[in-house]
């Protein structure tokens, strides 16, 4: 196995950022950017897949020192991430109303694809290392692709197209008054 298969990760996660992540009913579709910000509101519906996102993280942090326990964060994740295509809805950000999701995006398909090079890779170097020093560190172009995830997640709070709010979707719209 390479020793870019961190680098590839990191590459394939910051692109999946670049394309929709679920595609919805009524011609509606959630950007997979959009997802990332927002994922930890799913807890309120009982969607606990975007928590893949910190795991992965955390086993990115920790591939070289903690082998093992970044590779068991990995694999979690990667369920997490799997578990995704059980998902059958999603609010969106304009109606605020839920829509059945139709299928998923080259955003989707792709963050999985990272999170499933990472867990091969950190698999291939807990089998073939036999320290810590043996397992590759972090190069110049691992830390520009967290310094270009970071912008586009700053960026991403500013974008009107991607404001959500969730209590549109938590609190019932209010019902007419009659007399």
């Amino acid at each position: 196995m390479p020793a870019f298969y961190l680098t590839f990760s990191l590459l394939l996660y910051l692109l999946s950022l670049a394309f929709d992540g679920a595609l919805m009913g009524a011609g509606r579709h959630m950007p997979a950017l959009q997802m990332l910000l927002y994922g930890p509101w799913g807890i309120a519906f009982g969607l606990y897949q975007w928590f893949a996102n910190p795991l992965l993280a955390l086993a990115i942090l920790g591939h070289r020192r903690f082998r093992r326990m970044a590779l068991v964060c990995g694999m979690v994740a990667l369920y997490l991430a799997a578990s995704s295509f059980a998902i059958t809805r999603l609010p969106d950000n304009q109606s605020y109303a839920f829509q059945d999701v139709t299928g998923f995006g080259a955003g989707f398909y792709l963050w999985l694809l990272a999170i499933l090079m990472f867990c091969l890779g950190q698999l291939w170097w807990c089998w073939k290392a036999r320290s810590a020093a043996d397992v590759p560190g972090w190069g110049w172009l691992d830390v520009a692709l967290i310094a270009a995830l970071s912008v586009a997640l700053y960026a991403a709070t500013q974008m009107p197209s991607l404001r959500f709010e969730p209590h549109k979707v938590i609190v019932p719209p209010e019902q007419p008054r009659t007399l």
